[in-house]
């Protein structure tokens, strides 16, 4: 039963952090589509927006 709980929990913790980092990318992916260029040294990466 401890274990049930532990992976309960794994999913809980890890899954909005997953979560976060995917919907960061297609924000980074959408902006450097709409700019037409590589921004790697423009765009803030906890945001994936431009300033």
């Amino acid at each position: 039963m401890e274990l049930f709980w532990l992976i309960v929990f794994m999913i809980a913790v890890c899954a909005p952090l997953i979560w976060n980092k995917i919907a960061i990318g297609k924000r980074i992916h959408h902006e450097e589509q709409k700019a037409g260029r590589d921004l790697t040294h423009e765009i803030n990466p906890f945001t994936g927006g431009r300033d």
